[in-house]
């Protein structure tokens, strides 16, 4: 019964982080990484979600390969690169409730984001630095990558290229933070079936948000984008001690 119960929480988080980041480019690994901290723990948390993610973002990338644009990507790692392993670095050094705090700025701000989207717009120069910050909260916090939302739209992304662009960011981000968390001695081999379950489970739900991104109205989508934070902020607080 055990095990039941916990195949089916691992595959509905999955199925809802991975269709709910194809509808909108982003949300899902905030949901997934939340969800995780109140469960196993926020580092655990972090690397688990991370290992998924990856399967998740080079699936994503695959779909939404013809869309990929070159030159914005290699600005972006740019920045991406350096942030995230630096972020992973010191994440593996801090306690718990110090993460879990950081986690909850991390849902403000995107809440913030998405509340005032139509006004938060930055500069298409500080697509590399903004990308190093978004890195290091990413790897430090989980779930930032749905900060990279402004700077792609500033690019001058949208539709498929900017969901090319962001799983390819994405993709990148979790390779590097798991190869910082993994030279921190994060890694555990008991991490593996949790992660293979959710990877599964996020692939399906990418092709399930694929369908439904072509008939999900743009008035739900704000509102997911505003209630994903939301939920995740009110997680964060139940988890600080």
């Amino acid at each position: 019964m055990e095990l039941l119960v916990g195949l089916v929480w691992i595959t509905a988080l999955g199925l809802t982080a991975g269709a709910l980041t194809t509808v909108s480019g982003m949300g899902g690994g905030l949901v997934l990484v939340f969800v995780l901290s109140l469960v196993i723990g926020p580092k655990a948390a972090l690397l688990v979600s991370s290992a998924a993610l990856l399967v998740g973002n080079v699936h994503r990338t695959w779909l939404y390969r013809a869309s990929i644009d070159t030159g914005v990507v290699r600005r972006l790692l740019l920045g991406l690169v350096p942030g995230t392993f630096a972020g992973a670095w010191l994440a593996a050094g801090l306690p718990d409730n110090a993460i879990r705090v950081i986690m909850l700025v991390a849902a403000l701000v995107t809440l913030g984001r998405a509340v005032t989207s139509a006004r938060w717009r930055l500069p298409a120069s500080s697509l590399t630095p903004a990308a190093a910050v978004v890195g290091f909260l990413a790897a430090t916090a989980g779930g930032a990558a749905v900060l990279l939302g402004p700077i792609m739209l500033s690019s001058g992304l949208t539709g498929r290229r900017y969901l090319a662009v962001t799983a390819v960011g994405a993709s990148a981000m979790h390779v590097v933070r798991l190869s910082g968390y993994g030279l921190a001695g994060m890694w555990s081999a008991s991490y593996l079936p949790l992660v293979a379950g959710l990877a599964a489970a996020i692939l399906v739900g990418n092709l399930i948000g694929r369908r439904l991104r072509d008939v999900v109205s743009e008035k739900a989508g704000n509102a997911l984008e505003v209630a994903t934070p939301v939920v995740c902020a009110a997680l964060a607080i139940a988890g600080i001690g």
